[in-house]
């Protein structure tokens, strides 16, 4: 990219993907949001009303990410005297954070030609677009409010030019890194280059694998180690990560896990899922079934800490050295334009992996480039790699690109009404009606298997007590609406009719399931080995909905060792460069396990943290 102003990058961010990084979590629970939008709704009609403080005050109505964004402008004499979310499903930290920074820009300078926030393009859209509806009710004339002169942020603080230890990227490993580092009273600077921060693990389901947590020690018939977890790992991995990182992760996770609880406030629900290549159930999942549920209070935690400063819209550039050994990182202030260096001798590498960059996958794989849509944050271009690059740093498992089975077959988002599946209550079924691979296998081979059935999609098949007893669908809400509203998901009293929805072979459904029921009377699937408790789908109404796999995971990354550093071809490490969470390669071989990459990114993001605090 050669221009560095912020507005390019905004460009250039939604050419590449903000559209295809859709669809994750929910920002409130469903009962909450359903009550908030019923009011907004009542209010959405039309309706022009004074406002308690003098003007006149309309809502306008907006389409995000998540479902319909309700809010309320007050103008007066011709100004907007303040915009007020009524209601909005948008993704915590990232959605809000968007309509927080645009509700600044458009009232202090009084114009709609504002850019969107990079991480919340859709939210940044959906607000403007219902601050413009407001407008219109109001008698205005939303495209002259368009034309005004454009409106940029202004940075309120400058970034930092010195601190004991640079971080890149603000998700997961990132924030672990930052806290961990300023726990050992160490000044840190945390750059990430969108207008948000959370990253793919915002947008992702946040669960966990953690052997011996809490939920597995109230179950007799768990027996689960880390010693075990790390074979599962290997074994799913086809025997290509490394034993010893992999031996990092799985002995660590448990106190990482503590770590977020007790350092970060993330709290967890009472329950367990079951990640396909997993031995036993050993993954805790973030309240809300949500990973911004997770990087919300981290960020939290951080912006609070007087050792650390958070700086967005700001993209890393180069790795500044001093011979052979790290100097501090330079940096383009996205808002202005103006270069930035900050001396440092630590930096973190927590920037992300590639699968948001279909070039660069098809660089190191040509068999995973346009054909797939992504599930990543938008942010995840593989920079923080290329940087490592250029200073020599070596790099393994690069051409190893995993894609997760069940996405939305028009947007690439992760489907988690089909954790349906994980909480093994569902089967998955083609278009002739039969079931054709285990539901809880390794994700390479159920994406494989999906896509080579007919149009390369399949349907997951469940039921009324399955919904009820999951909660998942209250709980996803705003994806199940949606999906029944564009056709992706169907509900009806009968298999047939659930058939008759998609084209697919209702008779041959029907065996289907008639045979399913009977194995789980039996105990035993014959068909596939099914490795949990079966459960009969025999409640109506049932569900039926389509997916397709997508890009989610780039197994290749920066070299490292235990300790986190950054290697060269050679094994020596690059004095005062560190690499933690999917930056860093190695780890998960040709196959990542579900939930295995909470537990690298906190392990190796603290491990990182602390290995780059000490050599300040």
């Amino acid at each position: 990219m050669t221009e560095t102003t912020r507005r390019a990058f905004v460009a250039g961010a939604a050419a590449i993907g903000a559209m295809g990084a859709m669809g994750t979590t929910i920002a409130c629970a469903a009962e909450k949001a359903a009550s908030a939008k019923a009011d907004a709704s009542a209010k959405a009609d039309g309706e022009t009303k004074p406002a308690a403080a003098g003007g006149t005050a309309t809502v306008g109505t907006g389409l995000g990410k998540h479902g319909d964004i309700h809010v309320e402008v007050v103008t007066d004499g011709g100004k907007i005297v303040r915009i007020t979310v009524l209601d909005s499903r948008e993704t915590p930290g990232l959605g809000d954070v968007a309509m927080r920074k645009l509700t600044k820009l458009i009232v202090d300078n009084q114009t709609l030609n504002v850019d969107a926030v990079t991480g919340a393009t859709l939210s940044s859209v959906a607000f403007t677009t219902a601050v413009a509806d407001a407008l219109q009710q109001a008698g205005e004339d939303p495209k002259a409010w368009e034309k005004r002169d454009h409106a940029a942020p202004t940075r309120e603080t400058a970034i930092p030019t010195s601190a004991d230890v640079v971080v890149v990227g603000g998700g997961g490993a990132g924030f672990a890194t930052a806290i961990t580092a300023a726990n050992l009273e160490k000044k840190v600077v945390l750059v990430e280059k969108l207008g948000t921060f959370g990253g793919s693990t915002a947008l992702s389901g946040g669960e966990m694998a953690v052997p011996g947590n809490w939920v597995q020690r109230q179950d007799p018939s768990i027996q689960d180690s880390p010693d075990l977890m790390a074979q599962d790992m290997l074994t799913g991995g086809d025997n290509e990560g490394d034993p010893d990182l992999v031996a990092v992760i799985a002995n660590g996770t448990l106190d990482a896990s503590q770590w977020l609880t007790f350092e970060g406030g993330v709290s967890w629900e009472h329950d367990l899922l079951f990640f396909g290549g997993h031995s036993v159930k050993r993954s805790i999942i973030p309240t809300g079934h949500v990973g911004s549920s997770i990087t919300t209070k981290l960020f939290a935690r951080a912006a609070k800490m007087d050792g650390i400063t958070l700086v967005d819209d700001a993209k890393a550039t180069e790795i500044v050295m001093d011979g052979e050994k790290v100097a501090g990182l330079k940096v383009t202030d996205l808002i202005d334009g103006s270069e930035v260096t900050i001396k440092a001798p630590a930096v973190v590498l927590a920037a992300g992996g590639f699968g948001a960059n279909p070039t660069m996958r098809a660089q190191y794989n040509p068999d995973f480039g346009d054909r797939f849509k992504s599930t990543d944050c938008v942010g995840a271009q593989g920079e923080g790699t290329v940087m490592a690059q250029a200073i020599g740093a070596d790099t393994v498992d690069m051409d190893l690109i995993q894609v997760y089975p069940t996405c939305d077959v028009d947007t690439g988002a992760l489907l988690y009404v089909d954790d349906m599946r994980l909480e093994s209550r569902a089967i998955m079924v083609n278009k002739e009606g039969d079931r054709f691979v285990e539901e809880l296998d390794r994700r390479d081979v159920l994406s494989n298997a999906i896509l080579s059935q007919t149009g390369g999609v399949a349907y997951m098949l469940f039921d009324q007590a399955a919904a009820d007893d999951t909660q998942l669908l209250d709980v996803h809400a705003d994806e199940y609406e949606n999906l029944v509203e564009r056709g992706k998901l169907v509900k009806a009293d009968t298999l047939e009719e659930c058939a008759e929805a998609f084209g697919v072979d209702a008779d041959e459904l029907k065996r289907t399931v008639d045979h399913w029921n009977e194995m789980c009377d039996a105990g035993k699937d014959t068909d596939f080995n099914y490795r949990d408790t079966m459960t009969k789908i025999d409640t109506p109404p049932y569900y039926l909905n389509v997916y397709t796999p997508a890009v989610h995971y780039t197994m290749g990354g920066l070299r490292i060792d235990t300790e986190a550093h950054v290697l060269r071809a050679d094994g020596t490490p690059i004095a005062g460069l560190y690499a933690a969470g999917e930056n860093a390669g190695g780890k998960m071989g040709t196959n990542r396990l579900g939930s295995t990459s909470m537990a690298d990114i906190f392990v190796f993001g603290r491990i990182a943290g602390s290995n780059a605090a000490a050599l300040a």
